[in-house]
């Protein structure tokens, strides 16, 4: 199974709060996907 599509279902919030599936992102063109670790 693809990376992609194991993660397509998770969903986080966005920059507003507001829920967003992250499969909604590459549905239309390739995304690059970057976790930060908050330090602080």
């Amino acid at each position: 199974m693809r990376v992609a599509t194991r993660l397509a279902g998770i969903e986080l919030d966005d920059w507003r709060g507001r829920p967003l599936r992250l499969g909604t992102l590459w549905q239309e063109q390739p995304v690059v996907l970057v976790f930060i670790r908050h330090f602080g």
